[in-house]
């Protein structure tokens, strides 16, 4: 029916028949509204879209359409993008990942996952590079440019311009190392939340406490994309004036819990590995005392992908005190 569709011959009596059947999987659905959009009938189209799910949990075919999670996935971004819905970017990134992945995948994958994200791209302008950066023009019909920025100290402004109509994705890159305090919090593709509870579970502001106090630190990591992403590294340092509460010679969490692969408990810090599903959330907890009186510097909480840049998050660091 999609093939009809595409060819300006559309079954509408059968494709009727097949969206009341009411026997349309999640992938049949995606493609019945690609069907109905190419046919003209985008009010349909949208309806069976928005009874679809972007769950595409779907197992290898090794035989009959052949299909996968990427192949299917790549069907619902030509759906998408017939629809210019919301949501294709997210979906094309997801796809771009995966393609991008040293892993395998069959012709029939590969192609589904290159034409979708051809189809995006001519409907979204083309590959084309025409814009100003400040007072520097950056051109490119390989749909990617690059080029060095002047900074002065103190704040900097940037102007960019696209002079085209297509879109462009711009990314800023920095180095550098800001002082103690001065952090910068960020996140992308990870969302990274992290509490201070007493003994009773309620949040404590830590900024001072008062000798012998028990902490729990709990530490909550989001993957909101739909991709998969693998060996994961959350780090916490705590104040060399806070103890952790290790107890792993009497107890089988040793102070520190949380669904993970490997578990490292060190004198000032925690360090947790794990791998998160899309769209799943990990939490974990360390038991800690303020043991030692001073003032100390307690770091933000780090986590990343070990083996992908694109997927980390860190928050800002603050001074804490330990009182009698």
């Amino acid at each position: 029916l999609y093939t009809l569709a595409l060819a300006g011959q559309p079954e509408l009596a059968a494709m009727n028949r097949l969206r009341e059947s009411g026997e349309l999987n999640n992938d049949s659905r995606w493609r019945l509204a690609a069907a109905y959009a190419l046919a003209g009938k985008k009010q349909v189209a949208q309806e069976l879209v928005n009874n679809a799910s972007l769950d595409f949990a779907t197992k290898r075919e090794l035989q009959y359409t052949y299909g996968s999670v990427l192949r299917n996935k790549a069907m619902a971004l030509e759906t998408m993008v017939l629809l210019n819905d919301s949501r294709q970017n997210d979906l094309a990134n997801s796809i771009a990942k995966e393609l991008n992945a040293a892993t395998w995948h069959s012709t029939q994958t590969t192609g589904f996952a290159l034409l979708s994200l051809s189809k995006m791209l001519i409907a979204n302008g083309g590959k084309t590079i025409d814009v100003t950066a400040a007072d520097q023009t950056l051109n490119s019909t390989n749909g990617f440019a690059r080029k060095a920025l002047k900074v002065t100290e103190g704040k900097n402004t940037l102007t960019i311009k696209n002079k085209e109509s297509n879109r462009v994705y711009v990314s800023l890159i920095q180095q550098g190392q800001l002082p103690l305090g001065k952090e910068l919090a960020s996140q992308n593709n990870l969302i990274l939340n992290t509490q201070f509870l007493d003994g009773n579970g309620k949040k404590i502001d830590v900024s001072n406490l008062r000798q012998a106090t028990g902490i729990t630190a709990k530490i909550t990591v989001t993957n909101p994309t739909l991709n998969a992403v693998d060996n994961v590294a959350l780090s916490q340092i705590f104040p060399s004036g806070w103890e952790i509460v290790n107890t792993s010679f009497t107890s089988l969490n040793g102070g520190a819990s949380g669904q993970s692969r490997y578990k490292d408990i060190r004198d000032d810090q925690v360090n947790f590995y794990f791998d998160l599903k899309p769209k799943a959330t990990r939490t974990f907890t360390v038991d800690l005392n303020a043991s030692f009186l001073g003032t100390y510097y307690l770091p933000g909480t780090q986590v990343e992908a070990m083996y992908d840049r694109d997927y980390f998050a860190r928050s800002k660091g603050q001074w804490v005190e330990v009182k009698q």
